[in-house]
């Protein structure tokens, strides 16, 4: 059950920071408060319940995983993740190669996930 809801906080995030990277280019009249709703409503959101949910699968695995090299890469893309969050919360990111980024960054992480390859 917890890992559903893992997959769902990171539907949430993902999906927060994807839409918000859309709104790109010179700030139109409202285009920033509707970055900024889009990240409250959701990636911030997402992102609390991936990590409390991470938390838990981690602990409930004894963190044996923790030490394996795919953890830790996984971890990194997971980090980077969160630094264009917060890039983007403050402001200080905009631009249309953000969601492609965003994509990329994340897809290595889930591949990672699933596959374990080191």
């Amino acid at each position: 059950m917890e890992w559903i809801l893992h997959v769902a906080g990171l539907m949430l995030w993902l999906g927060g920071l994807m839409a918000a990277g859309l709104l790109r280019g010179p700030e139109q009249p409202g285009q920033s408060s509707t970055q900024r709703r889009l990240l409250v409503a959701l990636a911030w959101p997402g992102f609390a319940l991936v990590l409390l949910t991470g938390l838990g699968l981690l602990f409930r695995s004894g963190g044996a995983m923790a030490s394996d090299g795919w953890f830790h890469v996984k971890m990194t893309l997971v980090l980077i993740l969160l630094a264009l969050q917060i890039l983007m919360a403050g402001g200080r990111l905009r631009g249309a190669w953000v969601t492609p980024v965003v994509g990329a960054v994340a897809l290595g992480a889930i591949f990672l996930a699933r596959t374990k390859p080191f």
